[in-house]
């Protein structure tokens, strides 16, 4: 993926995490302890080099043999990226700003509600029948 991203752009670490994040929708960010390793080795192989920019960061390409093996990969990188891209769309999915915020809300009045000491069982039994409610709601949409 580190490859075919530098194929398209030259970059340096933390713009291929952010990449990688945005192509998933914010599901998933590598770590720098993914990423730096991963290009060092990229360097190794001969399948990415380095220059160092105006402002001293690490700016990795492809190289000539790493191009040569995105050609030879390309079917395989072609049905990573899609699954990739499938991927962050369920992402996107899940992460809709109207369903964050009321499950925000709903988590904020129940734990207010809950942390108060005149909080009865009863009315634990009713919060948790109402989320159980909204469960079964949900699920038959």
């Amino acid at each position: 993926m580190i490859v075919k991203l530098l194929s398209e752009e030259p970059s340096y670490g933390y713009q291929l995490m952010k990449k990688m994040e945005q192509r998933l929708s914010g599901g998933y960010t590598p770590s720098p302890g993914v990423i730096y390793p991963t290009l060092t080795l990229l360097e190794e192989e001969g399948l990415a080099s380095v220059w160092t920019s105006e402002d001293n960061k690490k700016v990795y390409t492809v190289t000539p043999a790493g191009m040569e093996y995105l050609a030879a990969n390309k079917e395989r990188i072609d049905e990573l990226f899609a699954r990739l891209d499938e991927a962050g769309r369920g992402f996107e999915r899940g992460r809709s700003p109207e369903i964050m915020r009321a499950f925000m809300e709903l988590r904020g009045v129940v734990m207010t509600r809950l942390s108060r000491e005149s909080v009865t069982p009863e009315q634990v039994r009713k919060i948790a029948e109402a989320i159980d409610a909204a469960t079964k709601a949900i699920d038959a949409l």
